[in-house]
């Protein structure tokens, strides 16, 4: 088995392993992008929050509920990036079933190694 520039094993085209990291390279360029959708949406509203205090101390309007209308945006935009999470969450690559069934399969055969024959 060879290794590429980086130094990780070659597998061939098409094999388990390669589809599991293609699989799990898409993953982390969709974390990726929520991350930066979330720095967006944080800064973004940040920005909105401060406007929408200036606008208010200057109008006298602190006190009154229906002047912070960022809180629309907060609503919105929060709601819009807890999706995007959600999604991404569930776009996570598991692992295959074979390898928990092998692992079941150690266990036992382990925990049969452990009883004494009688």
């Amino acid at each position: 088995m060879s290794s590429d520039a980086r130094g990780h094993a070659s597998t061939p085209p098409g094999s388990p392993e390669d589809q599991r990291r293609e699989a799990a390279r898409k993953y982390v360029q969709q974390l990726r992008a929520f991350y930066i959708h979330a720095a967006v949406a944080a800064v973004g509203l940040v920005v909105i929050f401060i406007v929408n205090l200036a606008v208010n101390v200057e109008a006298g309007l602190t006190g009154e509920w229906w002047a912070w209308w960022s809180l629309w945006a907060l609503l919105g935009w929060g709601i819009g990036v807890a999706v995007h999470g959600l999604v991404v969450r569930l776009a996570r690559p598991n692992r295959s079933a074979s390898s928990w069934e092998e692992r079941q399969i150690d266990k036992i055969l382990s925990d049969d190694d452990t009883t004494p024959l009688s």
